[in-house]
């Protein structure tokens, strides 16, 4: 009995191991992230009308980058489109710049706008697709903002329209330059 005993807790405890190998709790500045995301979200959706849909970045060892992702129901002109993407990246960075808790785990610091990707689908008011040679995504990834259209048989097949750095979009915003 004593036997069995010790090899029901031994089973037990390499099963628990087992599940917490595989999944960690949170670290400190993955909380830290979310809720700043969380906060530049709400933000975002209430000056901009931008709805969050997802959110993601490297934080294996450290915060890398932090991504999110949104919705937009209102059709928008390149230059509305610049405007809203810039409006995006400068808030999150200045979140994620001005935090002093996440500030220690910050890969680099100051945060750029490689260190972020935003990414906004644009959509009609009703949720459907925009038309053809429409905007319908834009994004920046690794400091280039990139605006594209789908082309006539869907979101398949899109081009980019535009694609400039950050800075150069500031620059035709005529906004001072970080």
């Amino acid at each position: 009995m004593k036997r069995f005993i010790i090899i029901l807790i031994l089973t037990v405890l390499s099963i628990s191991a087992l599940y917490f190998y595989n999944n960690p709790p949170p670290r400190n500045y993955e909380r830290f992230a979310n809720k700043i995301t969380a906060n530049v979200a709400k933000k975002l959706k209430e000056e901009h009308d931008l709805h969050l849909v997802g959110i993601g970045g490297r934080m294996m060892y450290s915060v890398e980058m932090m991504s999110m992702r949104f919705d937009y129901y209102h059709q928008i002109t390149l230059e509305e489109a610049r405007k809203l993407l810039v409006i995006a990246i400068k808030e999150y960075l200045s979140a994620i710049n001005s935090d002093e808790k996440i500030r220690p785990y910050l890969k680099e610091y100051p945060f750029t706008a490689k260190n972020v990707e935003i990414g906004i689908f644009i959509l009609q008011s009703n949720g459907s697709k925009v038309p053809p040679d429409k905007i319908y995504y834009i994004s920046n990834m690794d400091d280039i903002l990139s605006y594209y259209i789908a082309k006539q048989n869907g979101f398949s097949t899109r081009t980019a329209i535009c694609e400039e750095s950050y800075e150069e979009a500031l620059q035709l915003l005529g906004e001072p330059l970080p």
